[in-house]
């Protein structure tokens, strides 16, 4: 019987060979698109899943306030505030900390900076990064001791035997020796925490000091809770500990779960999407793009199965069951999806690597994991039973009684329903091309927006130790080269960031406000390297010595302080009393997603970690060869890692997005485009004949052309008026995300669906064009 069966699909198959590969390529891109989204789910969900203590994992984090009244998470705290949790928090089990860092480790010639972590002896109580060689017990309690991962290990030694040798640190002109206590296996890429060595935490506390001060934001500070703890009561706990130590420090401590950090972050107590949004999105075109599969092969199985109504009567006749009828057709259905599953298996893996390099992902996957197979075998049922069973109910719903007199139904049944398929299949892909055209703009908005810098004429540079002992010497040095007009120290690149303190005074401010400020510690030349608009009083000026204690704040800030006249009064920002002797505005210090923050500008060039570099002539690469002999002269060991202010725009995360719904728009319109393909086949060969007397009686080629595009074009007009209100409400609520953001693209809602259009009709005019031109003597012999 198997065989049978085996025997009759494969003949049908073989016999319909045009529309059995428009359903086998349909079924694979649909399911290469489902598996690929699948295991980036996947892997992103799994991230550090691998520790024991998953579960019970929190850092402990800070709610400062925001100058419009939201609170937002600050992860690093003071060092001091351990002793405090272990005393009134007994529900904690552990706790360690941790601080990132970045470091030039030397070993005989060779030189690489690595990326680590300080962190206290009990990290590995806490979280589940095996060791390759060495015993975790004691190995972080010597400050002059390094754990090493086994990529670093090779690097330097060429091999994983290095236990006891010693690797030669090196911070400006200061090196220090550390000795390798042990060796850790390589971090998984499905981890939180990337880093390359471990060096004690009680080497960071002992070069720094000012860690332990209350309010300070030197480290993480990852807590276990022990087993049943109820977190919503240790967060009551914990809530007022830092404002009971100081209460000038208005912060509210809560813990954040391990399981969140990579999919949410937190803003007042709400769950915000982070990297869930990217799942949704991701999933949400895989899912469409699937159903277009499916609904492809749906509506070529119901108009092929038009000519198998015969075939399944005269099985009726002879004893089959409608049940029996239905499971043949699900067994073939099922045979083409299994195909094209494990030809879409094949396409993955070789669409792996370009799709991890395009869009910065690290997915893979192993029929040995158990969540892989379990997920593959969904998708495939999904698929099978989705595209097969309505076509197997139409199959068996053959009358035997009409087929014994003959009579054969020739009509397109399910016929609203085929054509609300079609609708379907197109409003995804015209919604897609106008969410695209919507991101484009925004993020041609933002790459064009003029904040002050000239993208094309503006390097910038990380800043170090000895650089910024010969501060002077390198910026004289630097503007002797012909071409660069300005150089300038400081913490701030326009829309990347800066830092923010709540420790600021003025003239009438009540003891209980305690707002958010940006920062910006700069020099006297950042006018010439970034335009500054002031809109009152003056810009920093060495002429006056005075300039090197005064401040200058944005509009936004002196609306905050509340003072129309804000030129000459007093200010105190971290402790330092000045004067504030000029206001801008229009100046981005955080980025173009949101509102302008209150910013203080103050002259601090020994806090600066940035240099930015402005030339007029010569070109970026020229400019920056010249740039590079003077870093070496100061910076021998450090890598010279220069950036022109353009590829800080073109990192944008919208391109990402933009790029990621553009792959899926051709994709779902290959697919749509596709089935009406196959459609469109089916249609001008079962209406050959009609096509022929038409011909017969005077009709023109075109004519008969404009017949048969009328259907289409129906049901393209409808998928368009379906996909143009969910298309303005998506692109209209992405732009309300953005404080800063263009006004709705109106001519996108035209000119995606005319593109669309466009397409779909190119696919079927030459289908419909091979149908009318043919001989009508030629058509009427057909049949």
């Amino acid at each position: 019987m198997k065989t049978n069966f085996f025997k009759i699909a494969l003949r049908y198959l073989w016999r319909k060979k045009t529309y059995s590969i428009l359903n086998l390529f349909g079924l694979t891109f649909g399911l290469t698109c489902a598996i690929i989204a699948s295991l980036h789910i996947l892997n992103t969900l799994n991230f550090d899943k691998f520790h024991k203590n998953f579960d019970r994992l929190y850092a402990v984090e800070s709610y400062v306030p925001y100058f419009d009244g939201n609170r937002f998470p600050k992860e690093k705290l003071s060092a001091s505030l351990n002793d405090a949790l272990k005393e009134k928090v007994p529900e904690i089990e552990e706790m360690t900390r941790i601080t990132h860092l970045n470091c030039t480790f030397l070993f005989n010639d060779k030189s690489f900076t690595e990326s680590g972590i300080y962190a206290d002896n009990n990290f590995f109580d806490l979280f589940t990064f095996p060791l390759l060689k060495g015993n975790s017990g004691n190995m972080l309690t010597d400050v002059q001791t390094i754990l090493i991962s086994e990529r670093m290990a090779k690097k330097f030694f060429e091999n994983d035997d290095c236990i006891g040798k010693t690797l030669t640190l090196k911070d400006g002109d200061k090196q220090e020796a550390f000795k390798i206590a042990g060796v850790l296996r390589d971090v998984p890429a499905q981890s939180s925490f990337q880093f390359d060595y471990i060096i004690p935490f009680s080497k960071f506390l002992a070069d720094n000091s000012w860690a332990n001060e209350s309010g300070a934001s030197s480290n993480q500070i990852w807590v276990l809770l022990k087993k049943n703890a109820d977190k919503k009561f240790v967060d009551n706990k914990i809530k007022n500990l830092i404002k009971n130590q100081e209460s000038n420090l208005n912060q509210e401590l809560f813990l954040f779960p391990l399981k969140d950090k990579i999919l949410y972050y937190y803003i007042g107590g709400r769950k915000v999407w982070k990297e869930m949004q990217y799942l949704v999105i991701v999933g949400s075109l895989a899912f469409a793009i699937l159903l277009i599969a499916c609904f492809n092969f749906i509506n070529l199985a119901i108009a092929l199965n038009i000519k198998r109504y015969r075939e399944a009567g005269i099985k009726k006749v002879v004893g089959s069951s409608r049940s029996g009828i239905i499971f043949q057709f699900l067994r073939e259905t099922f045979l083409i999806t299994l195909i094209s599953f494990f030809s879409a298996i094949l396409i993955t893996k070789l669409l792996l690597t370009g799709f991890n390099t395009a869009f910065n992902n690290n997915i893979h996957f192993s029929f040995s994991d158990v969540n892989v197979v379990l997920v593959f075998t969904v998708i495939t049922l999904f698929t099978g039973l989705i595209s097969g069973l309505l076509p197997s109910l139409y199959l068996a719903s053959s009358n035997p009684l009409n087929v014994i007199k003959g009579k054969i139904v020739t009509s397109h049944s399910y016929s609203s329903f085929r054509q609300g398929l079609i609708v379907f299949q197109f409003v995804i892909p015209i919604v897609l091309i106008i969410c695209m055209m919507v991101i484009k703009t925004q993020d041609k908005r933002i790459r064009n927006y003029d904040f002050g810098v000239d993208k094309e004429k503006v390097i910038v540079l990380d800043n170090s130790l000895n650089i910024k002992k010969h501060a002077e010497s390198v910026k004289t040095e630097l503007l002797s080269i012909p071409g660069i007009d300005a150089v300038s120290y400081t913490s701030c690149i326009p829309t990347r960031g800066t830092r923010s303190t709540n420790d600021v005074s003025w003239d009438g401010k009540e003891a209980t406000e305690k707002m958010q400020f940006w920062c910006v510690d700069t020099d006297f030349d950042y006018n010439k390297t970034v335009k500054i608009k002031m809109i009152k009083g003056r810009f920093f000026d060495k002429s006056f010595s005075s300039d090197s204690s005064c401040y200058l704040i944005n509009d936004m800030a002196a609306r905050l302080i509340k003072n129309e006249k804000p030129i000459g009064a007093s200010f105190s920002v971290d402790g330092k009393n000045g004067t504030i002797i000029g206001v801008f505005s229009d100046f981005y210090a955080v980025d173009l997603s949101g509102a302008i923050v209150p910013t203080i500008m103050q002259i601090k060039p020994n806090d600066v970690n940035t240099l930015l570099i402005k030339f007029s002539s010569g070109t970026y690469p020229e400019i920056a060869g010249k740039i590079s002999k003077v870093f070496k002269n100061y910076e021998p060991e450090l890598p010279f890692q220069p950036k022109l202010f353009r590829h800080f725009a073109d990192s944008s995360e919208l391109n990402a997005s933009s790029r990621l719904i553009g792959v899926a728009f051709i994709i779902a319109l290959l697919m749509a485009c596709l089935g009406l393909f196959g459609l469109a086949s089916f249609t001008a060969e079962s209406r050959t004949k009609e096509i022929g007397i038409r011909k017969a009686n005077g009709a023109t080629t075109l004519r008969v052309i404009q017949l048969l595009l009328t259907n289409y074009s129906k049901w393209l007009i409808i998928a368009f008026f379906i996909a143009l209100p969910f298309a303005y409400l998506l692109g209209h609520t992405f732009l309300r995300r953005f404080h800063f953001h263009s006004s709705f693209p109106y001519w996108t809602l035209f000119v995606g669906p005319i593109i669309a259009y466009i397409i779909a009709l190119s696919t079927v005019g030459w289908q419909s064009w091979r149908a009318a031109s043919k001989n009508p003597v030629e058509a009427l012999r057909y049949e």
